[in-house]
């Protein structure tokens, strides 16, 4: 009954079947995502687990696709590891009838969709367990990353603008803050050039305002008797400085898993072209 079942289960037209649900789940998905973009995007910074606790009960006919997902993809990764199964098993029986160093080189393919599932664990688990921590960061402050990681001291927060010959003036082209860590050893962080301290990865981001009908304030002039307000002006409707720290256990698990396919796949494709007897060509031309 037992064998009977994971048969049914690893036949490649489920996994086929699989593939057609999920895609389509996906297209639905994207369309309620489009259309709602405002709550799916808090789940940019919160866990799925948290994020449908609170809005699967509230909004089943937008959420209702999300755990479908998760459904079909972890009965793709069950289909996908009896297939491995069924395959690695035929090739042991057969191991003792294979040239030497073909058993290796046929188990590649079904490496290869193992690393696939364990890739798939990555992301449920970056899903799960990721943290998300949004900080307001000034010059003089510091910043917690974890309950015993020791505090970052920022130094200081300096903003390039571009030059006045640009049509861009007056506008900021890159924020740098330095962090002192507890060795007073000082650490940049620029935008789109995160660091990782502690586990977490650093970002920069930008708290702009709300615009509102209200109409355009004026900043005083030197000579206004009101110029005392002209700093308060600026630092007013100066866009404010956040920090993001994201530290996710998933991502190491995907990184090493895509490493380890391209590696065998480069491996694998190029043994065959030996096997098959074409030479490996370079710059057009056998060599």
């Amino acid at each position: 009954m037992l064998k009977k079942i994971c048969d049914m289960l690893g036949d490649i037209k489920i996994s086929f079947v699989l593939l057609m649900a999920a895609s389509t789940t996906l297209f639905i998905g994207s369309n309620y995502a489009g259309a709602h973009f405002s709550l799916f995007r808090e789940m940019n910074r919160l866990s799925v687990s948290d994020w449908l606790a609170v809005h699967l009960k509230a909004e089943p006919e937008l959420t209702w696709w999300v755990p479908v997902l998760f459904f079909i993809m972890g009965a793709l990764g069950l289909n996908t590891l009896i297939c491995i199964g069924n395959r690695v098993t035929r090739l042991i029986s057969q191991r003792k009838t294979l040239q030497p160093g073909s058993f290796f080189h046929l188990l590649i393919p079904s490496i290869v969709h193992f690393l696939f599932v364990v890739i798939m664990l990555g992301h449920l688990t970056t899903f799960l367990s990721a943290k998300w921590q949004t900080m307001m960061i000034e010059t003089g402050s510091s910043v917690i990353l974890g309950e015993n990681a020791p505090p970052l001291e920022v130094r200081a927060i300096e903003d390039l603008y571009f030059p006045e010959t640009s049509a861009l003036r007056d506008r900021i082209s890159q924020t740098t803050v330095t962090f002192a860590n507890s060795t007073d050893e000082a650490i940049e962080l620029k935008y789109l050039h995160p660091v990782r301290i502690e586990g977490h990865f650093l970002f920069l981001d930008k708290a702009k305002q709300k615009k509102t009908s209200a109409p355009m304030e004026i900043a005083p002039t030197e000579d206004d008797e009101t110029c005392n307000k002209a700093a308060d002006f600026v630092k007013k409707n100066r866009s404010k400085q956040l920090l993001l720290a994201v530290k996710d256990p998933g991502f190491y698990i995907i990184i090493s898993g895509l490493v380890l396919i391209l590696c065998l796949m480069t491996w694998y494709f190029l043994i065959h072209e030996r096997k098959a007897g074409r030479p490996i060509r370079e710059n057009g031309r056998n060599q």
